[in-house]
């Protein structure tokens, strides 16, 4: 890397794309990179020349213009932050900027499903016949807590049967860098068969969101809380409510390398509580 005066943000983050972040998420994150870098005079502007007011100007046209929630625009910060940590991490620049992400609010949040929810959903997906890949895509997700970017990833040779007669994903690679050995129950496992434990090939981004926000409107009343992602969090919250794992071995199985990352996908469940309150 040459000095940062001349080295631009889109540059550096290039450069360092295979440090920061692995395989789906490292072509999103370089993608916002890119937006990032077209913005105003960026895509010429030096990494060590970056105020927080340059950020905000981009996060204000993200929402204002480009019609990007919060939430959203928040997801460009994660990016950018990063980028500047490990140009600080590698003393190419001798500061972070220090800047203000959106105001997100809280009544606008990840939610779980409950069990009936799924079969609900499955039901759905599984009447009539061009979306039945999508009721598998599902329950793979609600059965193992693997994100969406990990199932496009299984092919027949990571899908293995162990000495002791059960089925596994090796996953290689993940968002953390970390491998990790998914264990498929059968509701799991025979999802991966109907796709030819090869999910990717069913997945068409265009298809896959029209195809869920369709589902979301007919069951969900529309509410956006609900995403793909919300199934990861109703396999962290089943594991800690009906099954009571504990945090750490949730952890391990969702490729969490903190507690604190685990805690923010584990609801209460209501009908847990009130076992509690009535046990005593």
């Amino acid at each position: 890397m040459e000095v940062t005066q001349t080295v631009s943000f889109l540059d550096y983050t290039l450069e360092e794309a295979g440090r920061l972040w692995h395989n789906d998420h490292k072509v999103k994150s370089i993608r916002k990179a890119e937006k990032f870098s077209q913005f105003a005079d960026y895509s010429t502007r030096s990494i060590a020349d970056y105020k927080p007011r340059h950020i905000h100007k981009f996060l204000d046209y993200l929402t204002e213009e480009c019609g990007l929630t919060n939430n959203t625009a928040n997801h460009y910060c994660a990016m950018i932050i990063k980028v500047f940590k490990q140009a600080y991490k590698n003393q190419d620049i001798d500061r972070v900027p220090d800047f203000t992400w959106k105001r997100v609010d809280d009544t606008h949040r990840m939610t779980y499903f409950d069990s009936e929810q799924v079969d609900e959903i499955v039901k759905y997906f599984r009447t009539g016949k061009k979306n039945t890949w999508m009721a598998d895509f599902v329950l793979i997700a609600a059965n193992t807590g693997m994100r969406l970017g990990e199932i496009r990833s299984i092919t027949p040779n990571n899908v293995y049967q162990d000495n002791k007669g059960d089925w596994n994903a090796q996953l290689l690679d993940t968002k953390n860098g970390d491998d990790r050995i998914v264990y498929l129950n059968d509701k799991a496992r025979y999802a991966l068969l109907n796709l030819n434990n090869q999910p990717d090939n069913y997945y068409k981004s265009w298809r896959f969101y029209s195809t869920w926000d369709g589902m979301r409107d007919k069951l969900l009343g529309g509410d956006e809380n609900y995403v793909f992602h919300s199934l990861r969090h109703t396999f962290a919250t089943r594991m800690a409510n009906e099954v009571r794992l504990n945090s750490f071995v949730i952890a391990k199985m969702m490729g969490h390398r903190t507690l604190k990352t685990t805690e923010k996908y584990v609801k209460l469940m209501p009908e847990q509580a009130k076992k509690a309150c009535d046990a005593i």
